[in-house]
């Protein structure tokens, strides 16, 4: 890169300050720019005393960085539909020790007009503080896509104390996103592409969408869906039953649409891409065999016969009890063929457990009613012995009375 380097930028004035908007590579971002860590003084003068107690001084606003977490964004940063269009934040003109910039090296801004203004980087050096984004920019660290540009919202000489402030701010203030939401927008995948260039999450998401509103289905109506113009007349989400799905056909679903999406949908997208990526989902095979249809059929008698036995009792009709049906179904999966499980097989195991009283309090603690009910499901059922599982010796007694009295 040649500098000294000038770029368009916006200006924008907020309360706190100005700061200019601007577009810089990420290969950019990596050579002139640092975060500091959080951490706090040893040093007893750099403290603060209130009611004579005193406390040493913090400095610096950033976490660790998780390698993890960046390893993720590298492999997104790779993907064909990679996408970053939040802002990163940085505070330019303090050096890495705190002092502020004086000399000729210093980050400025050049005025057009009152509309448009050029952000001059004089050099490399690293003359600017990440205050938000860290792990998208380092993230870019060992990716080939280094060229890509990251929307950039520069503050000129804001004291080192507004950095910590607005990084608080950002994510103190931040809410989740609802998961059930989230799910939902895969929909726009859906109509983008053939199913066989679908990622588990898509196909999940269209399975439970279709057991939701299909009129053969017992999970008609009963699924919330998490969109506005939707009802239920149980509170099972939406997100539960395709995490259940997305548990039977792949280990790492997250890995799975990134591997995909390294690929355009008319560039070959498909299955066959993730053959060689190792899963312990026991019908993993179905899902990359594209046998979508059988995979639907499976999960729709399972519930079928769910509906035929276990649903009178409502805690079934709930989210915990849906995972813990899937739990159940994911470890029958596992034993056995799938062309063997049909809804006379599923009846046949339900029916071992009509004289379980799934009401018994026992079944009352949230923290603890899905491995419950599904260990309790796998000893009436005869798939799994107490001693098999990892039961405390307190609870045996409890689930002898419950299953076998």
């Amino acid at each position: 890169m040649n500098f000294p380097m000038k770029v368009p930028a916006i200006k924008v004035s907020q309360p706190l300050g100005d700061f200019y908007v601007v577009s810089l590579k990420a290969k950019l971002l990596l050579q002139t720019c640092y975060t500091i860590k959080a951490e706090i003084l040893d040093d007893e003068s750099e403290s603060v005393s209130y009611l004579g107690k005193v406390v040493n001084s913090l400095v610096g606003n950033q976490r660790e960085r998780a390698p993890k977490r960046l390893e993720e964004i590298r492999r997104y940063t790779e993907t064909v539909d990679a996408s970053f269009p939040n802002s990163i934040i940085l505070g330019a003109n303090y050096a890495e020790d705190g002092s502020l910039i004086t000399n000729d090296e210093r980050w400025d801004i050049e005025k057009v007009n009152d509309q448009f203004y050029y952000l001059v980087i004089p050099s490399q050096k690293k003359l600017a503080s990440i205050i938000d984004g860290q792990h998208r920019v380092f993230g870019f660290e060992k990716s080939s896509a280094k060229d890509t540009e990251l929307l950039c919202s520069v503050y000129i000489d804001l004291p080192l104390a507004y950095h910590a402030r607005i990084f608080t701010n950002i994510n103190i203030n931040q809410k989740r996103v609802d998961k059930n939401l989230a799910y939902n927008l895969f929909q726009f995948d859906m109509e983008q592409g053939e199913p066989n260039s679908w990622s588990p999450e898509t196909l999940a998401v269209y399975f439970t969408r279709v057991l939701a509103n299909d009129k053969d289905s017992p999970l008609k109506g009963k699924i919330k869906l998490g969109t506005l113009n939707n009802t239920s007349e149980t509170s099972i989400s939406m997100a539960s039953f395709i995490d259940g799905i997305l548990s039977l056909i792949t280990s790492n679903p997250k890995n799975d649409r990134e591997i995909l999406h390294t690929k355009k949908i008319n560039d070959g997208r498909d299955r066959s891409m993730l053959r060689e990526v190792k899963s312990r989902s026991p019908l993993r095979g179905l899902y990359l065999e594209e046998k979508d249809k059988t995979l639907y059929d499976l999960v729709l008698e399972y519930f079928s016969a769910i509906e035929s036995s276990l649903w009178k009792f409502d805690v079934f009709k709930k989210t915990l009890g849906v995972h813990a049906s899937f739990d159940f179904l994911k470890i029958i999966c596992e034993q056995n063929d799938y062309e063997k499980l049909t809804k006379e097989f599923f009846d046949s195991l339900f029916e071992k457990m009509d004289g379980i009283d799934f009401n018994n309090q026992f079944y009352g603690v949230q923290t603890k009613l899905r491995v419950r009910l599904k260990n309790t499901m796998l000893i009436a059922a005869g798939i799994k012995s107490m001693d098999e599982l990892p039961i405390k010796p307190s609870d045996k007694k409890v689930y002898n009375e419950i299953v076998f009295s």
